[in-house]
């Protein structure tokens, strides 16, 4: 029978390999949470990656034209969601408008103050022009936006931090339905749907009247196709649940 000598030696091994393997645990996991915490703050969420057949409508709301009223028809009458992002500049010329949207319970987020690149500002200017657009909403609807699209999505890591800073989540899209660019409204619909995934977030405009034209065609397309229409933060919600 052999019995197993244990030298100093042996032990110091033995010991330092089981720290070694200890610290890999540990600096794995802190690499897992490191690479989550920078996923989340250096990247806007274009879509949100979900099983369930769900897509979210926004509106982004800069231009002097004002179909509000008639958008919240055709939302109301379908029974879906949205989510309408408005700049500062915007709400203090449509007040009434914004009262609208959120008095019939849609989501609103903050565009910017002024329709701009904001990249190209320097870091205060930057939380300047996201508070005072955060300060007109929250005058108007009594509630200050979670959710942050930048102007044309255009954005960098230093606009991404101030959005963080001011607890508000950035928001892209995966489909440019090409409101402004599309000749018909049935080529906006058309170019949607050809796109559309489960978890996309679509991308319309107040500017243009095809919105106005294609936005029925878009629903009864998407729901047709079994699609559920939900907000942004709903759509990320849902998927979090999941």
């Amino acid at each position: 029978m052999k019995c197993l000598v244990l030298t100093r030696r042996k032990m110091l091994t033995i010991c330092a390999c089981f720290v070694v393997c200890c610290l890999a645990v540990v600096f794995s996991v802190k690499g897992i949470q490191s690479v989550q915490t920078a996923y989340s703050q250096k990247v806007p969420i274009y879509s949100v990656p979900t099983p369930d057949k769900q897509v979210a409508l926004t509106f982004d709301c800069a231009w002097d034209i004002d179909h509000t009223e008639e958008y919240i028809e055709i939302l109301q009458k379908y029974q879906i969601e949205a989510t309408f992002f408005i700049t500062g500049a915007w709400a203090e010329t449509y007040t009434n408008a914004v009262k609208q949207i959120s008095q019939s319970g849609y989501e609103i987020g903050n565009l910017g103050n002024t329709y701009e690149r904001i990249p190209q500002l320097s870091q205060a200017d930057m939380m300047t022009n996201l508070m005072q657009c955060n300060e007109t909403l929250k005058k108007v609807t009594g509630k200050a936006p979670a959710l942050f699209r930048p102007p044309y999505g255009d954005y960098n890591a230093l606009l991404l931090e101030t959005a963080n800073t001011l607890e508000m989540q950035t928001i892209q899209w995966d489909i440019d339905s090409f409101d402004q660019h599309n000749t018909t409204a049935q080529d906006v619909a058309d170019k949607v749907i050809k796109e559309v995934k489960s978890g996309s977030i679509i991308l319309l405009h107040n500017r243009s009247n095809l919105t106005l034209e294609s936005l029925p065609y878009i629903i009864q397309a998407l729901q047709s196709e079994g699609y559920e229409i939900v907000s942004v933060s709903q759509l990320m919600r849902n998927a979090s649940q999941l």
